[in-house]
């Protein structure tokens, strides 16, 4: 379907710039049907764009990059990032500043195991990057914190 529709997305507008619109400003057919050559092509790749983001629409599935790995974060304030983090990150007792506290209740039961392209952090106030980290990470492992 794509290809026909770029197919038409440059035959309709060379054949019409070149035999209805540009005979009576130009003259010369060279300069007419090279310009409607020019326009057809310049729409034709407006539709070969449009294509690929018809057919490609959709693909990615809940819980995963569309580049990257599947993200899991199953403990109590447990963080998994899949890919990379630039911010504050913390866990713990201690907020960092900037960052809204992270946590919730723990799971039921406990969880399956991670998929073999999977960023999983399943430990209570664990942190889990798939990709590199230049934000400052804090668990909650103060010296001097009375809290679990």
């Amino acid at each position: 379907m794509a290809g026909l529709a770029t197919a038409a997305a440059f035959a309709v507008p060379v054949w019409l710039c070149g035999a209805v619109v540009l005979p009576s400003l130009l003259k010369d057919p060279a300069i007419r049907w090279s310009l409607a050559t020019a326009l057809g092509a310049a729409l034709a790749s407006l539709v070969v764009l449009w294509g690929h983001g018809f057919a490609t629409r959709g693909q990615g599935t809940t819980g995963q990059t569309p580049s990257g790995p599947s993200v899991q974060a199953t403990a109590g304030r447990a963080v998994a990032i899949g890919g990379n983090s630039s911010g504050p990150l913390s866990t713990g007792d201690a907020v960092v500043p900037g960052q809204p506290t992270v946590g919730g209740p723990a799971p039921a039961q406990p969880p399956a195991p991670p998929a073999p392209n999977a960023v999983s952090a399943s430990g209570e106030r664990s942190i889990a990057i798939g990709g590199n980290n230049t934000g400052p990470l804090s668990t909650g492992d103060q010296p001097g914190n009375t809290r679990p």
